[in-house]
Protein backbone atom coordinates (compact mmCIF):
# COMPACT_ATOMS: atom_id res chain seq x y z
CA UNK A 1 0.00 0.00 0.00
CA UNK A 2 2.63 2.54 0.97
CA UNK A 3 4.48 1.34 -2.24
CA UNK A 4 1.80 2.04 -4.49
CA UNK A 5 1.17 5.28 -2.65
CA UNK A 6 5.07 6.23 -3.37
CA UNK A 7 4.62 5.18 -6.84
CA UNK A 8 1.65 6.91 -7.33
CA UNK A 9 3.20 10.08 -5.56
CA UNK A 10 6.91 9.90 -8.34
CA UNK A 11 4.35 9.55 -10.68
CA UNK A 12 2.62 12.76 -10.59
CA UNK A 13 5.90 14.34 -9.29
CA UNK A 14 7.17 13.14 -12.69
CA UNK A 15 3.87 14.72 -14.65
CA UNK A 16 4.62 17.84 -12.90
CA UNK A 17 7.83 18.48 -13.93
CA UNK A 18 6.87 19.05 -17.97
CA UNK A 19 3.58 21.11 -17.22
CA UNK A 20 6.21 23.47 -14.88
CA UNK A 21 8.76 23.30 -18.03
CA UNK A 22 5.51 24.52 -20.22
CA UNK A 23 4.88 27.50 -18.55
CA UNK A 24 7.85 29.60 -19.43
CA UNK A 25 7.70 28.42 -23.12
CA UNK A 26 3.82 29.78 -23.10
CA UNK A 27 4.96 33.08 -21.87
CA UNK A 28 7.58 34.11 -24.03
CA UNK A 29 5.33 32.96 -26.86
CA UNK A 30 2.61 35.54 -25.55
CA UNK A 31 5.84 38.37 -25.55
CA UNK A 32 6.80 37.18 -28.85
CA UNK A 33 2.57 37.87 -29.92
CA UNK A 34 2.78 41.24 -28.11
CA UNK A 35 5.77 42.46 -29.72
CA UNK A 36 4.55 41.93 -33.29
CA UNK A 37 1.28 43.19 -32.17
CA UNK A 38 2.97 46.04 -31.08
CA UNK A 39 4.65 46.18 -34.69
CA UNK A 40 2.08 45.99 -36.38
CA UNK A 41 0.08 48.69 -34.91
CA UNK A 42 3.47 50.96 -35.54
CA UNK A 43 2.91 50.09 -38.90
CA UNK A 44 -0.84 50.62 -39.24
CA UNK A 45 -0.04 54.19 -37.67
CA UNK A 46 2.50 54.69 -40.16
CA UNK A 47 -0.21 53.46 -43.34
CA UNK A 48 -2.62 55.69 -41.49
CA UNK A 49 -0.32 58.72 -41.49
CA UNK A 50 0.64 57.82 -45.12
CA UNK A 51 -2.88 57.77 -46.38
CA UNK A 52 -3.68 60.92 -44.55
CA UNK A 53 -0.95 63.08 -46.12
CA UNK A 54 -2.00 61.29 -49.38
CA UNK A 55 -5.62 62.28 -49.10
CA UNK A 56 -4.37 65.86 -48.24
CA UNK A 57 -2.25 66.30 -51.39
CA UNK A 58 -5.51 64.90 -52.98
CA UNK A 59 -7.83 67.44 -51.51
CA UNK A 60 -5.39 70.06 -52.38
CA UNK A 61 -4.92 69.02 -55.99
CA UNK A 62 -8.53 68.56 -56.18
CA UNK A 63 -8.92 72.25 -55.14
CA UNK A 64 -6.20 73.26 -57.33
CA UNK A 65 -8.35 71.46 -60.35
CA UNK A 66 -11.46 73.19 -58.97
CA UNK A 67 -10.11 76.30 -59.43
CA UNK A 68 -8.47 75.08 -62.54
CA UNK A 69 -11.86 74.30 -64.18
CA UNK A 70 -13.63 77.71 -62.85
CA UNK A 71 -11.32 79.89 -64.56
CA UNK A 72 -11.51 77.67 -67.59
CA UNK A 73 -15.00 78.37 -66.96
CA UNK A 74 -14.48 82.66 -66.94
CA UNK A 75 -12.20 82.59 -69.64
CA UNK A 76 -14.50 80.90 -72.15
CA UNK A 77 -17.48 83.29 -70.68
CA UNK A 78 -15.29 86.40 -71.28
CA UNK A 79 -14.01 84.77 -75.09
CA UNK A 80 -17.73 84.46 -75.57
CA UNK A 81 -18.72 87.73 -74.10
CA UNK A 82 -16.47 88.93 -76.75
CA UNK A 83 -17.37 87.62 -79.47
CA UNK A 84 -21.20 88.65 -78.98
CA UNK A 85 -19.48 92.29 -78.86
CA UNK A 86 -17.95 91.81 -82.14
CA UNK A 87 -21.27 90.60 -83.22
CA UNK A 88 -23.35 93.79 -81.84
CA UNK A 89 -20.70 96.48 -83.46
CA UNK A 90 -21.01 94.54 -86.99
CA UNK A 91 -25.05 94.38 -86.79
CA UNK A 92 -25.18 98.32 -85.99
CA UNK A 93 -22.64 98.73 -88.85
CA UNK A 94 -25.02 96.91 -90.85
CA UNK A 95 -27.76 98.82 -89.54
CA UNK A 96 -25.93 102.37 -90.29
CA UNK A 97 -24.96 101.49 -93.69
CA UNK A 98 -28.83 100.64 -94.51
CA UNK A 99 -29.80 103.86 -93.11
CA UNK A 100 -27.65 105.51 -95.18
CA UNK A 101 -28.66 103.62 -98.25
CA UNK A 102 -32.45 104.69 -97.46
CA UNK A 103 -31.85 107.69 -97.18
CA UNK A 104 -29.53 108.41 -100.28
CA UNK A 105 -32.55 106.28 -102.21
CA UNK A 106 -35.34 108.69 -100.13
CA UNK A 107 -33.48 111.80 -101.64
CA UNK A 108 -33.08 109.84 -105.16
CA UNK A 109 -36.70 109.74 -104.98
CA UNK A 110 -38.85 111.94 -107.89
CA UNK A 111 -41.66 113.93 -106.03
CA UNK A 112 -44.86 111.72 -105.03
CA UNK A 113 -46.88 113.47 -107.95
CA UNK A 114 -44.53 112.60 -110.86
CA UNK A 115 -44.67 108.76 -112.06
CA UNK A 116 -42.09 106.06 -110.58
CA UNK A 117 -40.44 104.07 -112.82
CA UNK A 118 -40.33 100.94 -110.62
CA UNK A 119 -44.42 101.19 -111.15
CA UNK A 120 -44.23 100.88 -114.52
CA UNK A 121 -41.68 97.85 -114.68
CA UNK A 122 -41.53 95.15 -112.48
CA UNK A 123 -37.63 94.21 -113.31
CA UNK A 124 -36.38 97.82 -112.02
CA UNK A 125 -37.73 96.91 -108.31
CA UNK A 126 -34.56 94.53 -108.06
CA UNK A 127 -31.59 94.93 -105.99
CA UNK A 128 -29.27 95.34 -108.90
CA UNK A 129 -31.28 98.11 -110.53
CA UNK A 130 -31.25 100.25 -107.35
CA UNK A 131 -30.26 103.82 -108.22
CA UNK A 132 -27.35 105.59 -106.39
CA UNK A 133 -28.29 109.16 -105.36
CA UNK A 134 -26.04 112.20 -106.96
CA UNK A 135 -23.17 113.31 -104.84
CA UNK A 136 -24.19 116.44 -103.75
CA UNK A 137 -22.41 119.66 -105.92
CA UNK A 138 -19.08 120.97 -104.36
CA UNK A 139 -19.54 124.67 -102.59
CA UNK A 140 -18.94 127.01 -105.12
CA UNK A 141 -17.00 130.20 -104.60
CA UNK A 142 -18.76 133.47 -106.08
CA UNK A 143 -17.10 137.13 -105.62
CA UNK A 144 -19.24 139.99 -105.93
CA UNK A 145 -17.02 142.65 -107.36
CA UNK A 146 -16.33 146.16 -106.07
CA UNK A 147 -18.91 148.64 -107.30
CA UNK A 148 -21.93 146.35 -106.37
CA UNK A 149 -24.80 148.80 -105.21
CA UNK A 150 -26.09 147.61 -101.64
CA UNK A 151 -29.58 148.57 -101.02
CA UNK A 152 -30.66 148.66 -97.90
CA UNK A 153 -33.51 150.02 -95.65
CA UNK A 154 -32.87 151.26 -92.16
CA UNK A 155 -35.45 150.02 -88.67
CA UNK A 156 -34.24 152.93 -86.50
CA UNK A 157 -33.45 156.48 -86.87
CA UNK A 158 -29.93 158.14 -86.78
CA UNK A 159 -29.16 161.08 -85.58
CA UNK A 160 -26.58 163.14 -84.56
CA UNK A 161 -28.48 163.85 -81.37
CA UNK A 162 -28.26 160.33 -80.38
CA UNK A 163 -25.56 158.65 -82.50
CA UNK A 164 -21.79 158.92 -81.92
CA UNK A 165 -18.82 157.90 -83.98
CA UNK A 166 -18.38 154.42 -84.19
CA UNK A 167 -21.29 153.13 -83.18
CA UNK A 168 -23.18 150.31 -84.79
CA UNK A 169 -26.28 150.34 -85.84
CA UNK A 170 -28.98 147.53 -87.80
CA UNK A 171 -30.75 147.41 -91.21
CA UNK A 172 -32.38 144.99 -93.78
CA UNK A 173 -31.29 144.18 -97.24
CA UNK A 174 -34.05 145.93 -99.30
CA UNK A 175 -33.12 144.58 -102.70
CA UNK A 176 -31.78 140.56 -102.74
CA UNK A 177 -28.12 140.24 -104.14
CA UNK A 178 -27.94 138.58 -106.90
CA UNK A 179 -24.56 137.80 -108.82
CA UNK A 180 -24.26 135.86 -111.98
CA UNK A 181 -27.80 134.43 -110.92
CA UNK A 182 -27.16 133.28 -107.83
CA UNK A 183 -28.87 134.71 -104.85
CA UNK A 184 -26.27 135.52 -102.13
CA UNK A 185 -28.57 137.25 -99.82
CA UNK A 186 -32.26 138.08 -100.04
CA UNK A 187 -34.23 140.85 -99.41
CA UNK A 188 -34.99 141.44 -95.76
CA UNK A 189 -31.34 139.75 -94.67
CA UNK A 190 -29.83 141.09 -91.73
CA UNK A 191 -27.23 144.41 -92.22
CA UNK A 192 -24.95 145.93 -89.59
CA UNK A 193 -23.67 149.30 -89.94
CA UNK A 194 -21.57 151.73 -88.56
CA UNK A 195 -21.63 155.67 -87.98
CA UNK A 196 -18.28 156.67 -89.44
CA UNK A 197 -18.90 160.64 -88.84
CA UNK A 198 -21.42 162.12 -86.29
CA UNK A 199 -20.30 165.71 -86.27
CA UNK A 200 -22.94 168.11 -84.49
CA UNK A 201 -21.89 171.12 -86.84
CA UNK A 202 -20.76 174.92 -85.44
CA UNK A 203 -22.55 176.83 -83.05
CA UNK A 204 -23.33 179.82 -85.85
CA UNK A 205 -21.33 178.39 -89.05
CA UNK A 206 -21.71 175.23 -90.58
CA UNK A 207 -24.76 172.56 -90.44
CA UNK A 208 -24.58 169.05 -88.55
CA UNK A 209 -23.46 165.97 -90.62
CA UNK A 210 -23.80 162.61 -90.42
CA UNK A 211 -22.25 159.51 -92.53
CA UNK A 212 -23.01 155.96 -92.36
CA UNK A 213 -21.35 153.11 -93.66
CA UNK A 214 -22.01 148.89 -93.76
CA UNK A 215 -19.59 146.52 -92.56
CA UNK A 216 -21.16 143.07 -92.18
CA UNK A 217 -23.82 141.11 -94.33
CA UNK A 218 -25.96 137.85 -93.63
CA UNK A 219 -25.39 135.83 -96.89
CA UNK A 220 -26.51 132.25 -97.81
CA UNK A 221 -23.02 131.08 -96.40
CA UNK A 222 -23.12 133.08 -93.07
CA UNK A 223 -22.11 136.17 -92.08
CA UNK A 224 -19.77 137.98 -94.74
CA UNK A 225 -17.41 141.40 -93.54
CA UNK A 226 -17.86 144.11 -96.22
CA UNK A 227 -16.59 147.57 -96.60
CA UNK A 228 -18.81 150.15 -98.38
CA UNK A 229 -18.86 153.84 -99.36
CA UNK A 230 -20.44 156.71 -97.30
CA UNK A 231 -23.54 158.02 -97.11
CA UNK A 232 -23.10 161.27 -95.38
CA UNK A 233 -26.20 163.89 -95.09
CA UNK A 234 -26.32 166.97 -93.40
CA UNK A 235 -28.81 169.02 -91.26
CA UNK A 236 -31.25 171.97 -92.74
CA UNK A 237 -29.22 175.37 -92.17
CA UNK A 238 -29.92 177.71 -89.28
CA UNK A 239 -28.65 181.17 -90.91
CA UNK A 240 -32.59 182.63 -91.67
CA UNK A 241 -33.64 181.72 -88.24
CA UNK A 242 -30.60 183.02 -86.54
CA UNK A 243 -31.21 186.29 -88.73
CA UNK A 244 -34.91 186.46 -87.87
CA UNK A 245 -34.03 185.98 -84.33
CA UNK A 246 -30.98 189.15 -84.20
CA UNK A 247 -33.62 191.32 -85.55
CA UNK A 248 -36.27 190.42 -83.12
CA UNK A 249 -33.89 190.91 -80.35
CA UNK A 250 -32.78 194.49 -82.35
CA UNK A 251 -36.20 195.50 -81.69
CA UNK A 252 -36.95 195.00 -78.53
CA UNK A 253 -33.65 196.64 -77.51
CA UNK A 254 -34.51 199.67 -79.02
CA UNK A 255 -38.20 199.87 -77.70
CA UNK A 256 -36.51 199.58 -74.59
CA UNK A 257 -33.98 202.32 -74.79
CA UNK A 258 -36.84 205.07 -76.63
CA UNK A 259 -38.66 204.53 -73.13
CA UNK A 260 -35.61 205.13 -71.04
CA UNK A 261 -34.49 207.78 -72.70
CA UNK A 262 -35.76 208.98 -76.16
CA UNK A 263 -33.96 208.77 -79.85
CA UNK A 264 -30.35 208.52 -78.18
CA UNK A 265 -31.83 205.95 -76.06
CA UNK A 266 -33.58 203.96 -79.02
CA UNK A 267 -29.96 203.55 -80.59
CA UNK A 268 -28.76 202.40 -77.45
CA UNK A 269 -30.75 199.70 -76.95
CA UNK A 270 -31.02 199.02 -80.27
CA UNK A 271 -27.20 197.59 -80.09
CA UNK A 272 -27.58 196.21 -76.75
CA UNK A 273 -30.35 194.29 -78.30
CA UNK A 274 -28.53 192.93 -81.57
CA UNK A 275 -25.67 192.00 -79.52
CA UNK A 276 -28.00 190.25 -77.51
CA UNK A 277 -29.74 188.12 -80.29
CA UNK A 278 -26.30 187.79 -81.73
CA UNK A 279 -25.17 185.68 -78.16
CA UNK A 280 -28.39 184.18 -78.37
CA UNK A 281 -27.68 182.67 -82.04
CA UNK A 282 -24.35 181.69 -80.62
CA UNK A 283 -25.50 179.62 -77.86
CA UNK A 284 -27.83 178.33 -80.30
CA UNK A 285 -26.43 174.91 -81.59
CA UNK A 286 -28.28 173.92 -84.87
CA UNK A 287 -30.61 171.37 -85.91
CA UNK A 288 -29.33 167.71 -85.71
CA UNK A 289 -28.34 165.62 -89.24
CA UNK A 290 -30.76 162.55 -89.63
CA UNK A 291 -31.43 159.76 -91.21
CA UNK A 292 -35.28 158.79 -90.69
CA UNK A 293 -35.94 155.41 -90.05
CA UNK A 294 -37.72 152.96 -93.17
CA UNK A 295 -35.00 155.50 -95.44
CA UNK A 296 -34.09 153.01 -98.31
CA UNK A 297 -29.95 153.96 -98.80
CA UNK A 298 -27.44 152.93 -101.46
CA UNK A 299 -24.08 152.05 -101.00
CA UNK A 300 -21.14 150.96 -103.26
CA UNK A 301 -18.89 148.22 -102.20
CA UNK A 302 -14.93 149.32 -101.77
CA UNK A 303 -13.66 146.17 -102.35
CA UNK A 304 -14.38 142.70 -103.99
CA UNK A 305 -15.96 139.93 -101.81
CA UNK A 306 -16.02 135.91 -101.99
CA UNK A 307 -19.00 133.89 -100.19
CA UNK A 308 -19.07 130.39 -101.32
CA UNK A 309 -22.46 128.84 -102.08
CA UNK A 310 -23.39 124.98 -101.16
Amino acid sequence: MKKTLWISVAVAALLAVPSCKKEPAGEAQAQQQLQEAQKKLEEAEQQAAEARRQLEEAQQKAAQAEQQRQLEEARKKLEQAQKQAADARRQLDQARKSAATAGAQSAAQPPSGAASPSASSPADSSPASTSVAPAPPAPKPVTVPAGTQVVIRTTTALSTKDMKTGERFAATLEQPLVVDGVTLAPKGAEVEGIVVESDPGGRVKGVAQIGVALRSLQTAAGKVEIQTGTYVTEARSSVKKDVTRGAIMTGVGAAIGAIAGGGKGAAVGAGVGAGAGTATAVATRGDPAAIPAESVLTFQLKAPVTVTVK
